[in-house]
């Protein structure tokens, strides 16, 4: 990567360019006609396909020198390399973790197995997110054959949309790999399953894999359910009737979507619950709903004796949940509770969106880090592992009792880590967050312990 005079870019002249362009966005937009605005967003599309091709090759060229550096072992927990590696890169790229692992992946295969793609990533026929896509469907293919779809492709990947590229992909990988394909093809009949996610409007959504055969029966079987009720003068709406009918028949309850009978931990203001306060509630693991929604749900499954309430107190002042200690060397009962409730269920590191899965000690117990709410905080499996990585700290920021929970910590490559657990229903809600220029700042200096 060079400049015009032959002279190889630096980090600074990198972030010299992106404030000149930050700069300059009220320069950018009101001169000159349409046609020529035209030509200035093509040229701008250009410079962020060639600024994702040059992200690529450097993602793995750091890949691959912090791989070959000389880390001494952390103790029984020490994580594979990889996961440290793209948790830095996830933080140098504003991504998850598992998005920093995905990048180092895809933009390793770009370069090595894939160069005319990546090629023409760099001239801006491309986007990223179509690149990365082209290296993601190969994924199942042998390195030779990679280089041969790559070839197949490479003249007809400029003007393809997402639906027209992924056919595209998808024919060349059937017509160079017959054999991996039906293996593929197989491998995924075999790994059927059910997954959901909430959605940000008070519902979620389920989703199955399943083979085709199976996937038209219970297709068919939920039409001929909306086609019956239909008949019946049911005044449902069609996708009504399917979704009803697919969550009865799942739970072998006809009421199951009248009243839920599963413990759910509702944290809610009592203004909003008792009164007529209008902070949202926040359901453990779903996230924030609706106040007026939350009321009728409780008073909903109050009637129906399915509800249970419980108290949780939080200080006035920030809505931070009172802290708890333990002698214990593990977080148990009510305390890990109380941290996945201050956490609101999602892990702490910034970035990460997967749900707790540890609940771990901010400061090791190894390092005399006590097990107390304080010293507690709620992480996904990948992200415990990977804080163990030789080079890596955290500690407590501030751990009073009426502040919201803080962390702060460094990477083995100095990327700095800040993290403050969410405000609870019913006080002020936003974070503090830090300016590009103070991150780079602090990572420019080596932090001791």
């Amino acid at each position: 990567m060079a400049q015009a005079g032959g002279q190889a870019w630096q980090a600074d002249d990198l972030h010299a360019l992106a404030d000149l362009l930050a700069d300059s966005l009220v320069a950018l937009a009101p001169a000159g006609g349409g046609a020529d605005l035209l030509d200035r967003l093509e040229a701008l599309e250009r410079i962020k396909s060639a600024a994702a091709a040059a992200q690529a090759v450097v993602t793995t060229t750091f890949a691959e020198d912090a791989a070959t550096e000389d880390v001494p072992a952390a103790g029984r927990r020490t994580p594979p390399r990889a996961m440290s590696i793209g948790a830095e890169v996830a933080l140098a790229t504003l991504a998850s973790p598992h998005a920093g692992e995905q990048r180092v992946l895809l933009s390793r295969r770009l370069r090595d197995d894939l160069p005319l793609t990546l090629a023409a990533l760099g001239r801006g026929e491309l986007t990223e997110d179509r690149a990365f896509m082209i290296a993601r469907e190969v994924a199942h293919l042998a390195p030779e054959q990679r280089a041969r779809v790559d070839d197949d492709l490479a003249p007809r990947l400029a003007g393809l949309g997402d639906a027209r590229l992924r056919q595209a992909v998808r024919r060349s990988c059937l017509t160079v790999a017959a054999e991996a394909e039906a293996r593929r093809h197989a491998r995924a009949r075999a790994e059927r399953r059910v997954t959901s996610r909430r959605l940000d409007d008070g519902t979620g959504q389920l989703t199955a894999t399943l083979p085709l055969e199976v996937l038209s029966a219970v297709r068919a079987a939920l039409d001929d359910a909306a086609a019956t009720a239909r008949a019946q003068g049911d005044q449902r709406t069609a996708g009504q009737v399917r979704a009803d009918t697919l969550a009865a028949r799942i739970t072998g309850d006809e009421t199951v979507t009248d009243a839920v009978p599963v413990r759910v931990n509702l944290v809610i203001g009592v203004e909003s619950l008792l009164g007529d306060g209008t902070e949202p509630g926040l359901v453990q693991g779903e996230g924030f709903l609706p106040a007026e929604l939350c009321t009728a749900w409780v008073r909903r499954a109050s009637h129906a004796a399915k509800a249970a309430l419980r108290r949780l107190f939080a200080s006035p002042e920030d809505r931070a949940l009172v802290a708890m200690e333990s002698t214990s060397r593990r977080f148990e009962g009510l305390l890990a509770e109380l941290i996945h409730l201050r956490d609101g269920g999602t892990c702490r590191t910034p970035g990460c969106n997967a749900a707790i899965r540890h609940h771990d000690h901010v400061v090791p117990a190894a390092a005399d880090g006590r097990t107390e709410a304080s010293n507690g905080q709620g992480l996904c499996e990948r992200c415990n592992y990977v804080k163990e990585s030789p080079g890596w700290a955290s500690w407590v920021a501030d751990p009073g009792q009426t502040s919201r929970h803080e962390v702060h910590g460094v990477t083995e490559h100095l990327r700095i880590i800040r993290s403050t657990s969410p405000p609870l229903p019913g006080g002020p809600a936003g974070e503090v967050t830090w300016s590009p220029a103070e991150l780079r700042l602090a990572s420019s200096f080596t932090l001791a312990s």
